[in-house]
């Protein structure tokens, strides 16, 4: 632990000396008030992580805070030193109030997040339903519920089920976690740990022949939770090569990817998507009159920098020639709640789109893309500054009590896998608010009410005294 601390001492202090250079670089694509804003962005962006690694509290929450901290310091604070971060239309002065609003809402992020500890740290305890499953059981459910996902994925008649198909990624997740905690216990037979790396191998790929990188970026983050709360260690090159390959390599070849799929109108197996991903790379690496280096540092840095880009360009926008949106953005998060099971007239969640047309991203014809909507923009877009101020330190409340509620100690294995599938999707806060925050309690009781069916009858031996 003590080893880790130092390097991470270490990291942040060249990190903030590789900023100071590139602060200093004789360029004029940002001036000295950005830079600065920017390298405290990042700054505030790693707190969170050098806060759970020196309080003993924090180390044993699942690790949320830390990834949406490092969220906002990779894509909200370093794109902006790069030369080829793309800012649109915005003009100096809105580039500078999006970074200075972020590291606002960061700042009462942490306040909302810290100053709510000392209210839920003694009313406040984990939900404990799942501690009487047998060790056995375990494993046999999480390969059951591993083959339910898989099925909900591959029969489009049963991914097309009202509130069935959306419980196909949180169970692949969950039954991939339990059996992945299992074997860095070495509680696996051989079978069974070749098994789970082809299961993961082949989760992966589907992941990735989506067409959305962001995908087998999540199962690589969640197999990450479970290893650190496991080892409280960090693979740094597994780490590195994943992260060249997927962000690098693979980023300037999505859109080819995406070009190539959606042109064919008649249902694709994956055996045809993998080919088609290896044609779109063929074809982007084979171009002579692509500048790979020019092309592939273009494309990384505009897909990380795009949420602070749309923030930008939200506030050259707000309210001078959209107005603010009052809170419409979050109309269907009162109704999210309800299974559309028992509800199958409940209201699309179509934000994406609306909101694309409505700041002019999107053609005027288009009527099914959906624009990515980060949340501190979509505070802003709602209401100006105070949303910022007042979302973020919601946030960081909310984080607090779900935090306080899911988090065990990793010896209860299958209800920390639980908790890490549950609070995934939240460190990466680049979709509608009401869309990713409204299906976190639906999600968990529908897996809590399946794990206690498949696992119903089951009670660890009494030991006689």
């Amino acid at each position: 632990m003590k080893t880790l601390l130092l390097f991470f001492i270490a990291f942040l202090f060249f990190l903030l000396l590789a900023l100071y250079a590139l602060f200093i670089h004789e360029d004029d694509t940002i001036t000295q008030a950005q830079a600065g804003l920017a390298a405290l962005i990042v700054m505030l962006g790693v707190l969170p992580s050098f806060v759970s690694l020196t309080d003993r509290r924090e180390a044993g929450l699942l690790p949320l805070m830390p990834l949406h901290g490092l969220f906002y310091a990779i894509t909200f604070g370093m794109p902006v030193f790069s030369i080829k971060m793309n800012w649109s239309d915005v003009n100096s002065a809105e580039i500078t109030d999006a970074l200075a609003l972020t590291a606002l809402g960061l700042i009462f992020l942490y306040l909302g997040y810290y100053a709510s500890r000392w209210l839920y740290s003694r009313s406040l305890r984990p939900f404990r339903f799942l501690n009487d499953i047998t060790l056995g059981r375990q494993t046999g459910t999480a390969w059951m519920l591993y083959v339910t996902s898989m099925l909900l994925q591959l029969v489009p008649s049963l991914g097309s089920l009202l509130s069935v198909g959306q419980l196909s990624t949180p169970l692949g997740y969950l039954s991939i976690g339990m059996l992945y905690l299992r074997a860095l216990d070495g509680a696996v037979s051989k079978k069974h740990l070749i098994l789970l790396t082809t299961a993961i191998g082949f989760s992966f790929t589907i992941k990735l022949l989506s067409g959305s990188l962001a995908q087998p970026v999540f199962l690589l983050v969640f197999l990450g939770i479970i290893y650190w709360g496991k080892k409280r260690s960090i693979p740094f090159g597994f780490v590195l090569v994943c992260g060249v390959i997927l962000l690098v390599l693979l980023e300037p070849v999505k859109k080819i990817y995406r070009d190539y799929t959606t042109a064919e109108s008649s249902p694709q197996t994956y055996v045809y998507k993998a080919r088609t991903l290896w044609k779109a790379a063929h074809d982007y690496y084979a171009d002579e009159d692509i500048a790979l280096s020019d092309g592939i540092d273009y494309a990384v840095v505009n897909r990380t920098g795009h949420s602070v880009a749309v923030f930008a360009n939200i506030i050259h926008m707000t309210p001078e020639q959209v107005p603010y949106w009052m809170g419409g953005s979050y109309q269907t998060l009162w109704t999210s709640f309800i299974p559309r099971f028992l509800w199958s007239g409940k209201p699309e969640a179509t934000i994406g789109n609306e909101f694309g047309h409505r700041y002019n991203f999107l053609h005027f014809a288009d009527e099914s893309t959906s624009h990515n909507l980060p949340w501190l923009p979509e505070f802003y877009a709602n209401f100006g500054v105070f949303g910022v101020v007042g979302g973020m330190f919601a946030v960081g409340i909310l984080f607090r009590f779900l935090l306080q509620k899911l988090s065990v100690p990793i010896s209860c294995g299958i209800e920390y896998v639980l908790g890490a599938t549950v609070i995934l999707s939240l460190f990466y806060p680049e979709s509608n608010f009401a869309l990713m925050v409204g299906g976190v309690l639906p999600m968990y009781v529908a897996l809590l009410i399946l794990l206690r069916l498949s696992t119903f009858g089951s009670r660890p031996p009494v030991t006689e005294r």
